[in-house]
């Protein structure tokens, strides 16, 4: 597994001076990101010792500190993404409230510290091959009544399935159900584990489930260049977040969001 994790560093630290323009030009990343980052404040109103795991560029970072005047403990496997981070919290004038190392996320454990919220969003746990060892970890660094807030890729989108049983095409479907998926992360290639609902409340069976919201479940972010008109992107995005908490299409977004309490 180190290799796995040294491909994750060189890849995603690559990836971090252009991430943003390519994750920010599509709407429906867009839109995900903004569903999750509600679902954080509203989580977050109570609780000061926060930890983001796999932050990336630091854009939720950084929206969640001006939101929120908190301090915000950071951690993620690539260093180039932790670099730029902090670079764009110094220019941002809030580096102060943030603090950021790199550490993969199943040794979350070695930051040897209590957190009242945890949060990972956008998928970042689904290159972590250890969840199990992550899930353990969070048993002890939240306290009982301790949040944690995932948004993970699924075995089954909703959109993608009816598109593509329409089309007689069935190995995009099967890829995503496969035991690793493969991803295109600016132009390189990462294997990511997909995860359905059920197998994410086994994993956090020492928990209670809050709430779980379905991400893009009529259109995957990949095929959201496909819709040129304006108007359609609006539809689009307004209906994701209605139909997002209805219970059988919550399961069945292209990523689900959950929110989980420690017992």
């Amino acid at each position: 597994m180190d290799e796995y994790y040294s491909t994750i560093d060189r890849v995603f630290s690559s990836a971090s001076s252009v991430y943003d323009k390519k994750i920010l030009s599509n709407f429906i990343n867009v839109n995900i990101r903004e569903m999750e980052l509600a679902a954080l404040l509203e989580f977050s109103r109570d609780r000061d010792r926060i930890l983001e795991v796999g932050c990336g560029t630091g854009e939720e970072a950084s929206r969640f500190i001006r939101s929120t005047q908190k301090h915000l403990t950071c951690i993620d496997a690539a260093m180039g993404m932790v670099e730029y981070s902090a670079e764009k919290m110094r220019i941002a004038g809030i580096s102060d409230m943030f603090s950021a190392r790199k550490l993969p996320a199943y040794r979350v454990g070695e930051l040897n510290m209590i957190f009242d919220l945890v949060y990972s969003l956008n998928g970042a746990l689904n290159t972590e091959p250890h969840l199990d060892l992550f899930v353990r970890s969070m048993e002890k660094i939240l306290p009982e009544g301790g949040i944690i807030i995932i948004s993970l890729r699924n075995r089954l989108c909703l959109g993608e399935f009816l598109l593509y049983s329409v089309l007689g095409r069935h190995e995009p479907l099967r890829r995503r159900r496969a035991r690793t998926t493969p991803v295109q992360v600016v132009g390189n290639t990462i294997e990511s584990f997909y995860y359905s609902p059920v197998e994410i409340s086994r994993f956090f069976s020492n928990f209670v489930l809050r709430r779980k919201l379905g991400l893009g479940i009529l259109v995957p972010p990949y095929l959201a260049d496909r819709f040129k008109s304006n108007l359609l992107r609006r539809v689009i995005t307004a209906t994701e977040r209605l139909i997002s908490r209805i219970p059988i299409l919550s399961s069945l977004g292209d990523e689900v969001l959950y929110v989980f309490e420690k017992r």
